[in-house]
């Protein structure tokens, strides 16, 4: 009987579509404009600080054009005198990126229910319902990082015994690695039931409560763990792709004139909207899963 009650497995194929439907202009154009907030914050003062620095040098304008090491050596360590300050604006754009992450998931969890492209005005609303739900399940994500913080705590402390008693330092290196790939796999398993825990508010509609959203993104991973790591890993990795790609070309353009300003921000702003899309096509791909998990009769009383 339970078996009847439960969709059908989803398959790879369903990736492509998710990441299509993750083309939300509008979408992405907000969570270009919210993610800005915080980096203003951070880089104006900064800005500032270097523009007092080489403004007024005879050299800003070669500098401008080229890459100079002397130039920047100075800069760090002129810096480095205000490394207080800039740690606190630091903080501060973390904190503030964190509490509108929750705003921009509830955007991307109102859309993924609606199961269309929303408007403006939708999309602000949702992200205003859903934010309580969005940061409860952000609060409840600092138990599984913890195990990750653990884990990487144990495995440095392993690896460091294994080092003291290794002959070769190939053999120290090697016990380093297996470390580095083992808090990798347990930081991947960890995002993946975060995430699915943020894909179970689209999944189901009548689900109201991020204790039981974490315990199904618990779920979600031990019943269909192959299907939920590998379309968190797959969707990820062509978002780093296309960011790193984006970067890439940003590091070989000059900001020099305005034409070489705004081809660079053009890029720096694809990276963020790389961003907000990989997270959107997770989460969609992510629910996709999750709703093999969900009772069909649930979802068909809701539809």
């Amino acid at each position: 009987m339970m078996a009847d009650n439960m969709p059908r497995s989803v398959g790879f194929a369903v990736l492509w579509s998710t990441m299509q439907a993750a083309v939300q202009w509008r979408l992405l154009l907000l969570w270009l404009l919210i993610m800005a907030m915080p980096t203003v914050a951070v880089v104006l003062p900064l800005w500032q600080m270097l523009g007092g620095l080489l403004d007024n040098s005879v050299h800003a304008t070669e500098w401008a054009r080229h890459f100079n090491a002397v130039m920047f050596t100075d800069i760090v360590l002129a810096l480095s005198d205000h490394a207080e300050w800039l740690g606190a604006s630091a903080m501060i754009g973390v904190g503030a990126t964190l509490l509108l992450s929750s705003y921009l998931n509830g955007m991307i969890v109102g859309s993924g229910r609606a199961g269309r492209a929303l408007g403006f005005g939708a999309l602000l609303q949702n992200g205003l319902i859903e934010y309580g739900r969005m940061f409860r399940v952000m609060l409840w994500s600092l138990l599984p990082y913890a195990l990750v913080i653990g884990a990487w705590k144990v495995g440095g402390n392993i690896a460091d015994k294994h080092a003291e008693n290794a002959v070769l330092e190939s053999q120290a290196n090697l016990y380093a690695h297996v470390i580095q790939v083992f808090v990798l796999i347990v930081f991947v398993l960890v995002q993946s039931m975060v995430e699915s825990a943020r894909a179970a508010f689209i999944a189901d509609i009548t689900l109201r409560s991020a204790t039981r959203a974490m315990w199904r993104g618990i779920r979600q991973c031990i019943r269909r763990p192959v299907k939920t790591v590998s379309f968190y890993v797959l969707v990820t990795l062509a978002g780093v792709v296309l960011a790193t790609l984006f970067g890439m070309a940003r590091i070989h353009v000059t900001t020099f004139g305005v034409v070489g300003f705004l081809f660079a921000l053009l890029l720096s702003q694809l990276i963020v909207l790389t961003m907000g899309w990989m997270r959107t096509a997770r989460l969609f791909a992510l629910a996709e899963v999750a709703r093999t998990v969900v009772p069909a009769r649930v979802q068909a009383e809701y539809r």
